[in-house]
């Protein structure tokens, strides 16, 4: 004989709320897993969004304006006595595309510079650095003074030869050896006896 079974309706309900409470729990746990997945297959974020392009731009710097050779006013002062040295720098000025006519030669008030140094008002720097390498290939060291010229200057440029000091030495005098004229022996006739007439 079986055994009948009792059935207690308090029983059904407690059942009922338990698989709700693990059918609710399973949707939650599928759902998780399934918002998970999809966050971890979603690209980081980059700070750059799809399909538009971002230029980095850096500020470009200011251009500076180029130098104007046929204004700048240049001095070029003989700082070691070697005649014709500032017509040197003058004729290399020229070749850089400086001005003839704004250019003007004098002599230092000493002559014992050795070195050549370039000195120039406020805010022609890049004149000085122009002015340098126009001509490196002449002098072997080139300063640019850390002073700067008065703004009231004449010049805007002062440029000072130096180098080896030039030393004035004394010609010496050039002797020339001539011959001088052998003397040459004249015969003078001497007088002759006249025959005398015979008789």
């Amino acid at each position: 004989m079986v055994d009948p079974i009792s059935f207690n309706p308090n029983q059904q309900g407690s059942s009922k709320k338990k698989k709700t409470a693990v059918m609710i729990g399973i949707v939650f746990v599928v759902a998780a897993l399934v918002g998970g997945i999809f966050m971890l297959r979603q690209p980081k974020d980059t700070g750059q969004t799809k399909g538009v392009v971002v230029e980095n731009k850096e500020p470009s710097p200011t251009e500076k304006p180029k130098i104007d050779k046929n204004s700048v006013k240049v001095q070029v002062l003989n700082g070691t006595g070697t005649p014709g040295q500032a017509g040197i720098v003058v004729e290399a000025l020229k070749t850089a595309g400086y001005n003839a006519d704004n250019i003007k030669t004098a002599n230092a008030e000493e002559f014992n510079n050795t070195v050549t140094t370039i000195t120039a008002k406020n805010g022609f720097d890049d004149v000085t650095n122009d002015i340098k390498d126009a001509l490196k290939a002449t002098y072997d060291e080139i300063k640019i003074d850390s002073t700067y010229l008065d703004e009231d200057s004449e010049f805007d440029i002062v440029f000072t030869t130096g180098g080896e000091k030039f030393e004035e030495t004394t010609p010496t005098p050039i002797m020339s050896l001539t011959e001088s004229p052998t003397p040459t022996t004249t015969l003078t006739p001497s007088p002759t006896s006249s025959p005398t007439p015979t008789p």
